[in-house]
C-alpha cells in the first residue's frame, strides 16, 4: 500500500542524510533508534529511501537528551510511548525516576572520588600521584591531554 503525501508535506520531509546531519547522529544510530521503535520514517520513496517528518528531528533531540541523562533505550521507548499516547503510567515513571536517581548518585560518587585525586594535582600537589589507587588518574589525564592535542591538529 502506497502512502499518499501532498506536495507541502513532501517538501518538508527529510532524507536520512539530512536528518543525520541536522541531529548530529550517525546512520547507525538512526537505524538503531528505528529498530528499537523510537522513530519511524514517515514514508519511503519509490526507490525505497526513507523520508522522515519534521517532528523526527525534535524526537531525536529528546532521545539524545534522555540518553545523556542516563536512560537506556528501553526506558526511552517507554517514556516516548507514554508521551505519544498521552497517558502516563505514573508507577512506571516513578520507578524510572528512582532508577535514574540511583544512577546519578553513583556517577556523582564516582566523580567525587576522581575529584579527590585531581583537585590536589590542579594546585600543584603531585604527591597524590604516588598513590597506587591513583594510577588511573595519570592515565586519564594523559589520554585527555592527547585528545586535546589531536583536536587542535
Amino acid at each position: 500500500m502506497k502512502t499518499v503525501i501532498d506536495v507541502k508535506a513532501f517538501k518538508s520531509l527529510q532524507t536520512t542524510s539530512a536528518l543525520c546531519k541536522s541531529a548530529n547522529v550517525t546512520r547507525g544510530q538512526l537505524r538503531l533508534y528505528e529498530d528499537e521503535g523510537l522513530i519511524a520514517p514517515q514514508s519511503r520513496t519509490e526507490a525505497g529511501y526513507r523520508q522522515y517528518g519534521t517532528d523526527t528531528l525534535d524526537r531525536l533531540k529528546a532521545i539524545m537528551h534522555l540518553k545523556e541523562l542516563g536512560f537506556t533505550l528501553a526506558e526511552i521507548a517507554l517514556l516516548l510511548s507514554e508521551r505519544d499516547h498521552g497517558a502516563l503510567d505514573e508507577p512506571a515513571i516513578q520507578r524510572l525516576a528512582g532508577d535514574l536517581l540511583s544512577k546519578i548518585d553513583e556517577r556523582i560518587a564516582g566523580l567525587q572520588v576522581i575529584r579527590g585525586y585531581v583537585a590536589p594535582v590542579s594546585v600543584g600537589d603531585m604527591s597524590v600521584l604516588q598513590d597506587e589507587d591513583c594510577h588511573f588518574v595519570v592515565e586519564f589525564m594523559t589520554a585527555l591531554s592527547a585528545e586535546k592535542a589531536r583536536r587542535r591538529a
